[in-house]
């Protein structure tokens, strides 16, 4: 998302927005553990404000059929000079936390979500 971006209030610029279409796209669960697990490492997180999903989680999210679709927007200052197209300095570290976010989730989804059904099915 754009740098410039502020939060459904106007008062925050924050590094993620996770949207779940207001809770119908993924268990509330599910996506209270994600704003959680990135606000851990120190990001400035909020939920549906400005963007609460688009096509893919309106239309592929059924949390009640087993399918959580969740949206994840990161604020391009974390990683972009938006003017250059040049990496930041904290390119690498927003890497590292995304890979250890993304270990962490694939995890624990294995554990309390185990009814996900595979891509492939």
């Amino acid at each position: 998302m754009p740098a410039g971006v502020r939060s459904g209030d106007g008062s925050l610029r924050p590094d993620f927005i996770i949207g779940d279409r207001f809770g119908v796209s993924a268990a509330p669960i599910l996506t209270e553990w994600v704003v959680g697990l990135l606000s851990a490492r120190g990001y400035c997180v909020v939920h549906n404000k400005p963007y609460a999903g688009g096509f893919i989680t309106e239309h592929y999210g059924r949390p009640a059929q087993g399918l959580h679709a969740l949206q994840i927007e990161i604020n391009r200052s974390l990683y972009m000079d938006e003017r250059t197209l040049e990496k930041t300095p904290g390119f690498n570290a927003l890497m590292d936390d995304l890979t250890e976010f993304a270990r962490e989730l694939m995890l624990t989804a294995g554990r309390h979500f185990t009814d996900l059904p595979l891509a492939a099915e």
